[in-house]
């Protein structure tokens, strides 16, 4: 099988349709922040924030902040949540925090001071108070510095989601496509091709118990490294399973290709099979019903 497109364009007209076309971003809008998980998660941490807020209007030096935040950790039945919360006001959400100096565990670091460990007590306080934490308390309202530590920190969360979301949205394109001609769209299979070789692809169009086509797909805000991972190895792959009349296709899009342009060409002359949203939603329909017709002689 070979995209309609490469049929009717060279490789520079292919990239320059792809760019017209192009989908930058793949997150919607209400999607874009978490508000009901910040929500949840502020609500939460409130005691905590209460904690914080006491020792933060006693206006301590630095030697009584140390004292006092060991004492009052080491006094509250259970500390842990108030550990995640500092480190949460710092913008530090994963449970193991490493500097030049640390290799520590956050929630193991509460078990050892609810058990009543001073020397980790006053490990914290000495801690946050490197980090900065005392600055933070000559805030007012560490509720509201939360909420912008949370807003800031979706930047990540984005980052961890993009590939699911364009998941969400090729899957139904897939379905819509593949279920007038017959054929089954399966998730994460195994394809062989070659002398016994295989690969994981994300999703499969199945006829009859067999794969006939394995689809890639990925998104890009910004450049990536599967154009040349492409020019490296995907082209035997496809040869290998055109041996075995199967095919491989990639679904690509994101903005990320403004500065790929060059990449997508050469990767697009090795492995043809390759389609944005747009172009998957306007030609896939016919070039698979090609590719059956041609199984069928």
């Amino acid at each position: 099988m070979q995209s309609r497109l490469q049929y009717i364009t060279k490789p520079q007209e292919f990239v320059t349709k792809f760019l017209e076309t192009i989908m930058p971003g793949v997150i919607p809008r209400a999607n874009f922040i978490d508000w009901a998980s910040i929500d949840s998660k502020t609500e939460g941490l409130k005691e905590s924030l209460e904690f914080y807020t006491v020792i933060a209007a006693k206006k301590l030096s630095e030697e009584c902040f140390l004292v006092e935040l060991r004492d009052a950790i080491l006094a509250h039945d259970n500390p842990t949540p108030l550990v995640k919360c500092a480190f949460e006001l710092l913008g530090h959400t994963n449970n193991d925090f490493v500097s030049r100096q640390d290799d520590l565990n956050v929630e193991i670091l509460g078990l050892e001071i609810q058990k009543g460990s001073q020397e980790q007590a006053a490990y914290l306080a000495s801690l946050l108070n490197d980090l900065g934490f005392r600055k933070l308390l000559d805030r007012e309202d560490l509720q509201d510095l939360l909420l912008g530590v949370q807003v800031g920190l979706e930047t990540n969360r984005r980052k961890n989601i993009g590939g699911e979301q364009f998941r969400l949205v090729v899957a139904p394109i897939l379905k819509r496509i593949a279920t007038p001609l017959g054929l089954t769209v399966l998730e994460e299979q195994v394809m062989y091709y070659g002398d016994g070789l295989s690969k994981k692809v994300d999703f499969t169009l199945t006829r009859d118990g067999k794969h006939i086509i394995g689809i890639e797909i990925n998104f890009y805000t910004v450049s990536g490294s599967k154009p040349t991972e492409i020019k490296r190895s995907y082209g035997g792959i496809l040869h290998g399973m055109q041996e075995h009349k199967t095919e491989l296709v990639w679904i690509t899009d994101g903005k990320g290709y403004r500065s790929m342009l060059r990449s997508l060409r050469d990767a697009v002359v090795i492995f043809p099979n390759i389609y944005n949203i747009k172009m998957l939603e306007e030609h896939f329909a016919q070039d698979v019903a090609a590719k059956l017709k041609e199984l069928d002689k």
